[in-house]
């Protein structure tokens, strides 16, 4: 896949790109258009959109609390459009994803995603994952509204060591979570806030609109079978 831009707009593609000012074949581009391969990011970027998606900010916290890394096996429960999903894929390769959607419609919109960025690590499951049936996991993630229903089942499918995640918009939810993780260890509950500022160095300063709360980010530690 291919990036095409003119400075200010930007189209992704194979071969033949069309854009606002025309056709672009990337192996012959116009004198306008600057054409180079798609990073991850850019791909990323242009996925089908169904169900509200982890917020990048909290992909950088999730990463940077449990130590994600290359090899990792991980099942993840509510699945929506793959964008968490191609985030795991992307760094644990050649580990696995086992992702869960309950929902099939947005079961098919991740699997599609995923498949259209080339994973080949992402075991794609139409099933709650409260029925979860991997073992010695390295992480579980619940990103779905009652998450304390599948704590027994996740502290099972985890190896000693492992970590439990769960991404909760509310207090009412985290509180409830924290009620029903009581076998886990170093338990966590973080939020993170992101501004962006303005990159014009006249008025370099942040932005009107940012970005504060979007979920809480509670993790915990199997330390005992």
């Amino acid at each position: 896949m291919y990036v095409v831009t003119d400075g200010k707009l930007m189209w992704l593609g194979e071969k033949e790109i069309k854009t606002g000012k025309g056709i672009v074949d990337p192996k012959n581009p116009p004198e306008w258009a600057t054409v180079f391969e798609a990073s991850f990011l850019d791909k990323l970027s242009k996925i089908k959109r169904g169900p509200q998606v982890v917020n990048a900010k909290d992909v950088g916290l999730l990463i940077s609390l449990t130590g994600i890394g290359t090899g990792w096996n991980i099942a993840e429960g509510g699945a929506g459009s793959g964008y968490l999903t191609s985030w795991l894929a992307h760094i644990i390769d050649p580990g696995k994803v086992y992702s869960y959607e309950l929902r099939e419609d947005h079961h098919k919109i991740a699997k599609t995603n995923v498949e259209t960025l080339g994973f080949k690590n992402v075991v794609s499951k139409n099933q709650s994952i409260f029925e979860i049936e991997e073992k010695n996991l390295d992480l579980v993630i619940f990103d779905l509204p009652d998450p304390w229903e599948g704590v027994d089942a996740a502290h099972n499918a985890l190896k000693v060591g492992g970590y439990l995640l769960s991404y909760l918009p509310t207090t009412n939810q985290v509180r409830k979570w924290l009620i029903a993780t009581k076998s886990f260890s170093d338990r966590r509950v973080v939020t993170s806030s992101l501004i962006d500022w303005k990159t014009d160095p006249d008025t370099f300063r942040p932005k009107s609109k940012t970005l504060a709360h979007t979920a809480f980010v509670c993790i915990g530690r199997k330390t005992k079978m």
